[in-house]
């Protein structure tokens, strides 16, 4: 429920300070295609990513469904390979499937926290890796 502070002060933000995109139109987005939303929250490397992994699984899933079509030809009394086939095919389904659930998550995240700057340096008592960290303003 929104009051009348939060439609003033939304109502108030440039362009620049408006979210590129709705954390639900992000994630709508990206499960449709894999990547989409990450490239309109500004994040084009983690679209990429998601993009060519769904189009990875997606070439699996068309290539076991040949080998299932030639194995049903080929011998179609092997009821074992048959199944075994078929259960690639599933497998590879399910991956695609997962990846666009996943993709549409990240993509709902990044929309959530698109203006949040992270500060990464090197740990302060020298030790190896690095240091992640957002400025938040408490009110």
């Amino acid at each position: 429920m929104a009051t009348a502070d939060t439609v003033a002060v939304a109502d108030t933000l440039t362009a620049e300070q408006r979210p590129p995109i709705s954390p639900l139109g992000a994630f709508g987005r990206s499960l449709v295609l894999p990547g989409w939303g990450q490239f309109e929250v500004g994040q084009p490397s983690r679209g990429a990513f998601y993009f060519t992994a769904e189009a990875v699984f997606l070439f699996m899933v068309f290539k076991s469904d040949a080998r299932l079509s030639a194995a049903k030809e080929e011998m179609p009394q092997n009821e074992e390979r048959i199944s075994n086939r078929t259960g690639q095919r599933e497998n590879w389904m399910a991956l695609a499937g997962f990846i666009a659930f996943l993709s549409g998550l990240d993509a709902w995240v990044s929309a959530q926290f698109w203006d949040f700057e992270p500060i990464v340096a090197p740990p302060l008592d020298g030790s190896v890796g690095v240091t992640v960290g957002f400025r938040v303003a408490l009110p």
